[in-house]
């Protein structure tokens, strides 16, 4: 069983259907027992990065999340649900700093850069399909066009933990992976069959 975690922040329905058409078992819930005895965990997020941890930790979510992935069980964060995973972000910043983010992989998020986008014509959202390149990670494939829709990237501070990265303005770390950790800005429920074969690939990280 596959725990889709609910904090009414991200589109549920959509990564529910992907992995039903795939024929996994899976439930959307913010039931922390059902989700720390579930076999994996997908996170996934639309929206912005403080209410989205306010509303984890409003449920208590942040920690089972967390105690999830501490558990060796497979974890796969989509889009802010990415963003999430690590230590803060730049979005809804203030004078106090960065937002805290769940901690489960070193490293920040970040706006685009302006001078490297919006000034060179590029649109922020960046919005639509991009090619994975520098691909080390076990869920995906070199050269697969993915969908994006995100105004911020990830910046991981072990390089290692990149598991794939694609161009927009800037070069940037569009899928990390740590141990049992996952994670994709992109969103895999709306890739085709090249996102459909990632969350196969994912499902497959289950123990038997």
């Amino acid at each position: 069983m596959i725990a889709i975690v609910d904090y009414k922040m991200g589109n549920l329905a959509s990564v529910r259907k992907a992995l039903e058409y795939i024929h996994r078992e899976c439930r959307i819930t913010d039931d922390p027992d059902f989700i720390r005895n579930s076999d994996a965990l997908i996170l996934p997020g639309v929206g912005a990065y403080a209410p989205a941890m306010e509303a984890l930790r409003a449920k208590g979510l942040d920690s089972v999340v967390k105690d999830f992935a501490s558990s060796g069980k497979p974890v796969l964060g989509i889009c802010l649900g990415m963003q999430l995973m690590l230590d803060e972000s730049e979005e809804g910043a203030s004078e106090s700093g960065n937002i805290k983010g769940l901690g489960l992989i070193p490293g920040s998020v970040k706006k685009f850069p302006s001078d490297k986008t919006v000034d060179q014509g590029l649109k922020v959202p960046q919005i639509g399909w991009n090619k994975l390149t520098d691909v080390t990670g076990s869920l995906l494939r070199e050269e697969d066009y993915v969908y994006f829709v995100h105004s911020f990237y990830c910046d991981p501070k072990d390089p290692k933990d990149a598991a794939a990265y694609t161009t927009y303005g800037i070069k940037y770390a569009c899928a990390l992976e740590k141990d049992n950790i996952f994670a994709t800005q992109f969103h895999p429920e709306k890739s085709g069959e090249a996102g459909l074969q990632i969350l196969e690939r994912f499902s497959g990280r289950i123990r038997k």
